[in-house]
């Protein structure tokens, strides 16, 4: 999985996506084979995950190990009897994969296509780690290995990404679904599908069936190529190999994220996380149908993609990483984003930003925490069939899991009854369950108090973004710092309370300057600049436009340059302007006597620059100007020329 995130650029065979990128390894105490069920120490993992962080890590990749299968739940009933062939089949658990065609294909994989089938497994998790449990830790009592990934992992911007697994389910196991029962970890969680890469038979992206999809995990999961990712082999330095399943898919997501953060220095690794996600792609080859149209699955179903553009789908989740648009910036906001330019000097975005996923999240996220005060923890639906009845008797649909009857510490643990250790009790389950929910509804009420379901962007540092796009988002956005260029269109207010605000696009909301610059406008220079980023024409002007209204606060100052007579920045508004800041000019041709320069607009003016009424004359770039605030105009005419006006500053 090495050589798929950074096998280096030799010319020979292949190389790794991010070839650039520095790695950090640690052992995860097994071997490949070892199972993913909940038979880890807390410490051990807490211990390589920290040390990974501390070494400077900003993603970690995990695609190891197999997960606990269940022996057939079509001969073998819940307390491992065997019955013969079929003989269970009348009451097992028996679940078609997401795309099998054979209904007894998965009667020995763990069943994971419900809600109820992803709970039971947290629910094996907090037994095994708890009192009683094979990995019960008295000083991390209920704390998972999956709990020290995070515990290691909460307090930086690392993000952890993981294989969804190599199944037929509707939904990921239990680890690369964590978030799902810990929201707290979602914004540092990725989880990895896989897809078929385009053939020359079939020249799209295919949905991989037999692996498992997005389902609960939608919002965090992407899909990567999975089928024959060419790449290094353990077997010696020049040796190399083709490998399937999610776990190339999983490095293929680092990798993407090793390249953004390239390119993005003044990002941490949680927002290009955000912009991996907006920035996926879910159109077929032709740009305009979505990925899997007119497609199906081994057993006949659509693989289409279902959700509306711009949302997460169940099968897909957000779609392909795609790195070319990813240069861009993001395409969606997934709440407040603080930019702090503090790194590189100078950005430039040019997607459309919109605000399509953190409304449709907002909406459902409410939906569901109103379902959970009206019904309580009825609400997740029935228990998983091993979870036992509330009398205490076995549901007819329970199964067992491998392994547990021949392990000699749970024969110990269970004092010789393991056929009861994978079941959990009524009691266990309403008190787990109640848990999950409990975090869950806090952390919708907390994401509610502070306002994180707003798209918005705080710009901060000493760097300058240049903002291109047809930008939709509505949450505001707010200048503390540096410079922020609006080039293209705005939906929301700007607020600028230190830094300055330039540009040639439109704001359709007001701008309102407590602290800081108005400088309308773009030079040539920053637009060659821009331009460089971007690879593409980004056009210098005069004019910001506005459709709302424009103040300049006391602690505030408008900006102007004039190049000559006809040539001058300057702002054009619909609503009013409020004046009570600054005025600086930057004069830097002669102008001619009599010329009258209109540097704001707007439906009516409120108030002055200060210490310049009306009609009062400003001595400034080796000229006089009177000052007019008439008729919605802020006029500058030209009085005189003073000696030395014709000197050159540009």
């Amino acid at each position: 999985m090495l050589g798929v995130t950074s096998g280096i650029r030799d010319d020979k065979d292949q190389h790794g996506i991010a070839f650039g990128s520095v790695m950090y390894v640690a052992k995860t105490g097994g071997s490949d084979t070892q199972s993913h069920g909940p038979f880890h120490d807390y410490v051990y993992w807490h211990t390589a995950n920290k040390a990974l962080v501390d070494a400077g890590a900003q993603v970690i990749n995990s695609s190891w190990g197999s997960y606990v299968q269940t022996i057939d739940r079509s001969r073998f009933d819940g307390l491992g009897n065997d019955l013969g062939v079929n003989g269970n089949l009348a009451n097992a658990y028996q679940l078609r994969g997401k795309d099998s065609a054979s209904a007894t294909a998965m009667a020995t994989i763990l069943p994971n296509e419900y809600l109820k089938d992803l709970e039971y497994q947290y629910f094996l998790f907090k037994k095994s780690y708890s009192e009683g449990g094979i990995q019960y830790n008295p000083n991390h009592p209920g704390r998972s290995f999956m709990d020290a990934i995070w515990d290691a992992i909460k307090d930086s911007g690392t993000v952890n990404v993981r294989s969804a697994g190599n199944n037929d389910w509707s939904n990921p196991f239990y680890r690369p679904a964590y978030p799902f029962f810990n929201p707290l970890a979602e914004r540092q969680w990725v989880c990895v599908g896989g897809v078929q890469p385009p053939t020359a038979a079939n020249p799209e992206y295919t949905k991989q069936s037999g692996y498992n999809e997005a389902g609960l995990a939608k919002w965090w999961t992407v899909s990567t190529p999975s089928n024959s990712v060419r790449t290094t082999n353990s077997g010696g330095d020049t040796n190399y190999s083709n490998s399937s399943g999610t776990s190339p898919a999983t490095p293929v997501a680092t990798a993407v994220m090793g390249v953004l953060l390239s390119r993005y220095p003044n990002m941490d690794a949680k927002q290009v996380r955000e912009l991996m996600f907006t920035t996926a792609n879910n159109k077929m080859s032709d740009g305009v149908r979505f990925l899997g149209t007119g497609q199906t699955s081994p057993s006949g179903a659509s693989i289409a993609w279902t959700a509306p553009d711009g949302l997460p789908d169940d099968r897909w989740g957000w779609g392909i990483p795609d790195l070319a648009k990813g240069m861009y910036g993001p395409g969606q906001f997934l709440g407040p984003m603080t930019y702090n330019m503090d790194k590189a000097p100078l950005d430039v975005w040019s997607n459309d930003i919109s605000q399509i996923a953190i409304k449709a999240r907002e909406r459902e996220d409410l939906e569901w925490l109103a379902g959970y005060k009206k019904q309580g923890i009825a609400y997740a639906g029935e228990f998983g069939p091993n979870v036992l009845n509330p009398d205490g008797t076995l549901n007819e649909q329970s199964f067992m899991l491998q392994g547990i009857l021949a392990d000699p510490y749970i024969q110990a643990i269970t004092n010789g009854h393991p056929e009861l250790y994978d079941k959990i009790t009524y009691g266990d389950a309403v008190k787990w369950r109640k848990e999950w929910m409990d975090k869950r509804a806090a952390y919708i009420q907390n994401n509610i108090k502070k306002n994180l379901y707003t798209a918005s962007l705080t710009k901060q540092g000493s760097g300058t973004l240049v903002m291109t796009g047809d930008n939709t988002y509505k949450g505001g956005t707010t200048v503390e710092g540096g410079k922020l260029s609006i080039t293209g269109s705005h939906a929301s207010s700007i607020d600028v309370k230190g830094g300055t605000l330039g540009g040639t696009g439109f704001v359709a909301g007001s701008i309102d300057v407590d602290r800081g610059v108005l400088q309308p406008g773009l030079s040539s220079k920053e637009a060659a600049s821009a331009a460089s980023i971007t690879l593409t024409d980004v056009a210098p002007g005069n004019v910001l436009k506005v459709g709302g209204d424009v103040t300049v606060s006391r602690a505030g100052r408008l900006a102007v340059t004039i190049s000559g007579d006809h040539d001058y920045t300057s702002v054009r508004a619909a609503g009013d302007l409020k004046l009570d800041g600054k005025l600086a000019l930057d004069v830097r041709a002669p102008l001619t006597p009599g010329t009258v320069l209109t540097i704001m607009s707007g439906d009516s003016i409120k108030g002055n620059f200060h210490s310049l009424p009306e009609r009062r004359v400003l001595n400034t770039g080796r000229h006089l100007f009177r000052v007019s605030y008439r008729n919605g105009k802020v006029t500058l005419t030209v009085v005189r020329r003073l000696p030395g006006a014709g000197v050159d500053r540009a």
